[in-house]
């Protein structure tokens, strides 16, 4: 089972993907074409839910070894 700490980690991560997505959906929506950039937002949810999925992974073996 996953500890309270990391947990908390787990839901930053996810939270910094839905702070991408708000920002991403307000700059499209308010700002001019040039200033946003759909790759940029691929590539940063893409790394950031890497992260996320190597993190809970290691956890997980990290927590089934105790």
């Amino acid at each position: 089972m996953i500890n309270n700490e990391q947990e908390k980690q787990l839901y930053y991560l996810v939270c910094d993907i839905s702070k991408i997505c708000k920002e991403y959906f307000y700059e499209r929506k308010y700002l001019p074409r040039d200033a946003w950039s759909m790759d940029s937002v691929v590539k940063e949810i893409y790394m950031t839910s890497k992260n996320l999925k190597k993190k809970y992974d290691d956890y997980k073996k990290e927590n089934k070894l105790k």
